[in-house]
C-alpha cells in the first residue's frame, strides 16, 4: 500500500468540513479545502491529473504560509483555537499533495514529516475515526511517514550505548526524607497535603524505558526522524538563550552519544519541558503514571527533560505539584520553600516572575545578602529515583551527566 493511502485512511469525512467552523473562519481557507479535497474524496488521489496536483500543492501552501503567519503574530494564548484548528487540517492536506506530486521520494517524506511536527506543535487535535477507533489526525500521521521513512533509511553504525548507574549510592546525604515505595495514604498526608519535599525510590523501576531510552539507536530508531523544539545556552534566563527546531536524530547524536564531557554553553542543547510523549505516543508507551497521581488527578500534563551533561533549570518554582522521574542520568537538585520567596529576589517582569535572579553555582551573597537566611535543601537525583517537588517550592536543576527526565504535573 502506497503511503498515500495508509495516509488517507485518516482523511475526514465530507461532513466534518462542511460543518466544521474552523475550516469556515476565511472563505479563502474554505474554498481552498473543499476544492483540494473533491478528489481525494472520490477515491482516486492516484489517477489525478499531475498539473491539478500541483496546482492544488499551491493553493494548500498559499493557505498554510497564511495560517503560519497568524499563529506567529500577537501572543499565543490570544491566536484562534479556530485558526490552530483549521492549520492541522491544511498540514495534512499539504502533506498528501506534496507526496502525491513527488512520487513518494524520500525527500518528501522527510519535509512531510517536518510538516506534521509543526503541525503538532502549533496546531490542535482533531480527532478522526479509523476501523472504528478515535486517533489524532497528525499523531497518527507522522506515525506512518515516520515507519514509512524507516523502511527507506540506509543502514548507519549504531550509536554508543550511553554509561548508567545501575544503583543509588546507600551513602548519598539528601537534605529531605528518602522513602522506598511509601503508601498511598502515608504519601497523601505526610507530604502531598502537607506539601513538603519527599525523594521515592522503587516506583519506576519496571517502565520499559528504564531499559530502553539510555541506548540511542533506540530512541533515534522510534523517533529519529521527528522535528522538536530545544533551547540553546546556559539557562533560560541568560541572555545567550534561545530556541531552534531540529531533527530528534541530530539532537541525540550531537548531545547525547557523547563520553559525558561538558558542552560549551553556546553549543549546549536542552530539550526541555517539551510535551514528547502527545507528540510521540510510542515513547508515551515507554512510561506509566505513578499510582500517587492516580487519586488526584486523571490527566497530568507529562513533560519531557533531555540533554547533556551541564544543562540547568534556574532556581524557579511551578504553579502545579511535580514528580520528577529520574530515567538515566543524575541531577544536581537544590530546594527552597515558597517561604523563603522575599529572600530569593524573583525577577520583576512578569515573565520571569517564578524565576530567582539568583546564580545558585556561585551565589553573590554581596548582591543578594538576604540568601544567606534561606534554608537550601540539596540532593542527587540519580537513575530510578523521583523527586516530588510540592506547589511553590524553589528548585535548581543542572544534569551531572547525559540525562532523561519526565516530568508529571498534576493538581
Amino acid at each position: 500500500m502506497s503511503v498515500v493511502a495508509k495516509l488517507l485512511r485518516f482523511l475526514p469525512n465530507s461532513q466534518f468540513f462542511s460543518e466544521n467552523k474552523s475550516v469556515q473562519i476565511k472563505q479563502l481557507y474554505y474554498d481552498v479545502v473543499i476544492n483540494v479535497l473533491k478528489p481525494l474524496h472520490n477515491g482516486c488521489a492516484d489517477k489525478i491529473d499531475p498539473i491539478c496536483a500541483k496546482q492544488s500543492l499551491v493553493r494548500i501552501g498559499v493557505v498554510y504560509d497564511l495560517l503560519y503567519a497568524c499563529l506567529h503574530t500577537g501572543e499565543w494564548h490570544a491566536v484562534p483555537v479556530e485558526e490552530r484548528e483549521v492549520f492541522t487540517i491544511v498540514c495534512y492536506l499539504r502533506i498528501i499533495y506534496m507526496l502525491i506530486c513527488s512520487n513518494e521520494s524520500t525527500e518528501t517524506l522527510e519535509n512531510a514529516i517536518y510538516i506534521a511536527d509543526i503541525g503538532i506543535m502549533l496546531g490542535r487535535n482533531v480527532n478522526v475515526f479509523v476501523d472504528g477507533n478515535e486517533c489524532d489526525l497528525l499523531t497518527s500521521v507522522a506515525s506512518v511517514l515516520s515507519k514509512s521513512k524507516a523502511d527507506k533509511r540506509n543502514d548507519e553504525p549504531p550509536l554508543k550505548k550511553l554509561k548508567i548507574d545501575d544503583n543509588c549510592s546507600t551513602t548519598d546525604t539528601h537534605d529531605i526524607p528518602v522513602m522506598f515505595r511509601p503508601s498511598m495514604q502515608y504519601f497523601g498526608s505526610e507530604h502531598y497535603e502537607k506539601r513538603e519535599p519527599l525523594l521515592l525510590r522503587g516506583i519506576i523501576d519496571d517502565w520499559p524505558a528504564m531499559q530502553k531510552w539510555h541506548d540511542p539507536n533506540y530512541l533515534v530508531g522510534l523517533a529519529g526522524e521527528r522535528t522538536v523544539p530545544v533551547e540553546m545556552g546556559s539557562q533560560y534566563s541568560s541572555e545567550d538563550w534561545s530556541q531552534r527546531l531540529v531533527k530528534f536524530k541530530d539532537f541525540i547524536v550531537d548531545n547525547l552519544n557523547i563520553d559525558g564531557s561538558e558542552k560549551p554553553n553556546q553549543n549546549r542543547a536542552y530539550l526541555a519541558q517539551h510535551e514528547l510523549f502527545d507528540q510521540i505516543p510510542e515513547l508515551r508507551k515507554d512510561i506509566h503514571v505513578p499510582d500517587y497521581i492516580g487519586g488526584t488527578d486523571v490527566n497530568p500534563r507529562i513533560k519531557a527533560w533531555l540533554g547533556p551533561k551541564g544543562t540547568i533549570s534556574p532556581l524557579h518554582t511551578d504553579p502545579s505539584h511535580n514528580l520528577l522521574c529520574q530515567v538515566f542520568g543524575s541531577k544536581t537538585i537544590i530546594l527552597a520553600s515558597p517561604e523563603d520567596t522575599p529572600n530569593l529576589y524573583p525577577h520583576e517582569h512578569f515573565i520571569l516572575a517564578n524565576t530567582s535572579r539568583v546564580d545558585m553555582r556561585n551565589v553573590d551573597y554581596d548582591q543578594f545578602p538576604l540568601v544567606r537566611a534561606v534554608r537550601l535543601r540539596r540532593l542527587v537525583l540519580r537513575r530510578g529515583e523521583v523527586l516530588y517537588i510540592p506547589p511553590g517550592w524553589w528548585h535548581y536543576v543542572e544534569s551531572l551527566a547525559p540525562s532523561f527526565s519526565v516530568s508529571f504535573w498534576f493538581d
